[in-house]
């Protein structure tokens, strides 16, 4: 046994005797770490030859190097660290809402699921589908305004894009969506991005727009999301909406999110309501007197 293990194992024992309550006098306590490191320097036998022919040692009976597991351990690679400063707490906004959700026809599915977590929580929920409404519908009418104007949110979901999903027009639909993040101004928002249509196996850059013009932090990304759809094809099923809609709520819960509302998972289910639809020849009031295009 090396010179130096010994002191590094005098000086463990020193400080782990001096983390408890004084008990020893001093001098004796330095007289048994005297003893000790003397008992291990006369031990006669090399401490190779101990690991090798001394299996049952209590120091070693399961025959592992035990000098090599304290030099391992004083390289500092199993430290401890310092605790860190506690992280603040996550801040849940645990009032009652008022949610305001509207968009395309995902909201038949996303909508039944948001009523079962609004129901759990103690939120009051709006809904608003407009069936094969676009990003350019909703920021060239003043049907976003009227909506805001009558429900007056605290807390606002997106559910469009995915009828915007096939157009090359970006930087038209880029403005659109500025236009409907104008309108619901500083309250707080989620947008959720379309689903892949299996239809239509290409997506021309309106998912990355969206992201760019949203920001990542409030927008979740669906194009990837697998999901059972009815015999159209193109509406997911109900059961597959509100796992869909499970995920954009633990999204939504995730520590860093720029808002965070109550949102436990529901326990039953909840009927539908407090809704509004619209069919996809709606026209809306034009605002300022814009064209109205898909």
């Amino acid at each position: 046994m090396t010179k130096t293990f010994i002191t590094f194992f005098a000086l463990c024992l020193a400080l782990t005797v001096k983390a408890q309550p004084a008990q020893t006098d001093t001098k004796e306590f330095q007289d048994e770490i005297d003893s000790i490191i003397s008992a291990l320097v006369d031990d006669g036998e090399s401490e190779p030859a101990k690991r090798h022919t001394q299996q049952n040692d209590e120091s070693d009976e399961y025959g592992y190097d035990v000098e090599y597991d304290m030099a391992f351990r004083a390289s500092g690679a199993l430290d401890i660290p310092e605790p860190a400063e506690t992280k603040a707490m996550v801040k849940v906004d645990n009032r009652p809402q008022r949610i305001l959700l509207f968009g395309d026809s995902m909201l038949d599915g996303v909508g039944r699921r948001f009523q079962d977590y609004a129901d759990q929580n103690g939120h009051s929920l709006f809904t608003s589908i407009w069936y094969g409404s676009t990003t350019h519908q909703w920021a060239r009418t003043t049907e976003l305004d009227r909506l805001m104007d009558k429900v007056k949110p605290t807390f606002v979901i997106i559910s469009l894009g995915t009828n915007d999903l096939g157009y090359h027009d970006l930087q038209a639909r880029s403005e659109s969506v500025k236009e409907i993040l104008r309108v619901v101004g500083d309250i707080p928002f989620v947008w959720i991005g379309p689903a892949k249509l299996p239809k239509l196996n290409k997506d021309f850059g309106v998912v990355d727009m969206l992201r760019k013009t949203i920001g990542e932090s409030r927008f979740y990304d669906s194009y990837y999301e697998r999901l059972a759809r009815f015999s159209d094809n193109i509406h997911p099923t109900f059961p597959a909406s509100a796992v869909w809609v499970d995920k954009v709520v633990d999204w939504m819960n995730r520590p860093e999110a720029p808002h965070i509302i109550k949102m436990e998972r529901p326990e039953q289910k909840s009927k539908f309501r407090n809704y509004e639809t619209h069919k996809p020849s709606y026209k809306g009031r034009s605002k300022n007197g814009l064209a109205l295009i898909r």
